[in-house]
């Protein structure tokens, strides 16, 4: 945790704590407790639980349903059930271990990307490094 806003005790601010910017990621519905995307006997919606907590020690799950539309590399309009996870650090290199995490879970359930915020920037974590995915694909996503 950081340090008081303000140091002085009769200041309101005294009574806040600073926990960075904060950083929304979207995980697919359908797939956090299928069976076909279990790790083990853990499923992936229980591995994120895990994550979250044993990195960041807090996190906020929307479970109301989000949609998402997205055109895919071959032009074709894909739609998802998504569900918002969302947490705040300061640390650029939390901000980089998350990136690791949400790269491995593209794998466990074979996504193409996650969709990320953090602050007012917007971000696409692919399974695969941008270079393989533009020339797997015809389309140059550099």
């Amino acid at each position: 945790m950081s340090e008081p806003a303000d140091d002085s005790a009769n200041s309101p601010l005294s009574h806040l704590y600073e926990l960075g910017k904060v950083t929304v990621f979207y995980l697919p519905s359908h797939k956090l407790d299928d069976p076909r995307y279990y790790q083990g006997t853990q499923t992936a919606r229980t591995a994120t639980h895990d994550f979250m907590m044993d990195r960041y020690r807090a996190y906020t799950h929307s479970l109301t349903p989000v949609k998402g539309y997205w055109v895919d590399f071959n032009g074709q309009l894909v739609h998802d059930v998504m569900e918002r996870f969302e947490v705040s650090f300061g640390s650029e290199a939390e901000f980089e271990r998350l990136i690791i995490f949400l790269i491995e879970l593209c794998g466990r359930l074979s996504e193409d990307a996650v969709y990320v915020t953090r602050g007012e920037r917007s971000f696409l974590v692919h399974g695969q490094p941008r270079q393989e995915i533009a020339s797997d694909s015809g389309h140059d996503n550099r």
